[in-house]
């Protein structure tokens, strides 16, 4: 229950329209692929929710960001545009530089949940 507390003490919220939340939160479009968060955190999606270090977390970014980027420049409208890629790029690393600051809190990784 206390890593519970923490955790949603964290104020992150990501995704279209979502204004800072109560919770870490990162929202992907649903039109097209390929899927960022997949990649980012894939136990998560195979089993539902997944403790994931911050380690894997970091480690995992670059090849996320990478994917941010060629998905933007495949499916948005305006594929050109650096600073849409740079705002959606931004999302993921914070999303991870909160898990980071939780786990460093709790001493505990973050519990991660993914719904399809």
């Amino acid at each position: 229950m206390q890593e519970a507390a923490a955790q949603l003490g964290g104020k992150f919220n990501a995704g279209y329209g979502i204004e800072a939340g109560d919770v870490g939160y990162l929202r992907e479009p649903h039109h097209g692929e390929p899927y960022a968060t997949r990649t980012l955190v894939p136990e998560a999606f195979r089993y539902g929710r997944a403790r994931i270090t911050a380690a894997d977390l970091q480690k995992r970014l670059p090849d996320a960001l990478h994917i941010v980027e060629t998905r933007e420049r495949l499916t948005a409208f305006n594929s050109a545009d650096e600073a849409v890629i740079e705002r959606m790029q931004k999302h993921y690393r914070d999303f991870v530089a909160l898990c980071a600051r939780k786990e460093i809190e709790t001493g505990i990784p973050c519990m991660i949940v993914a719904s399809r």
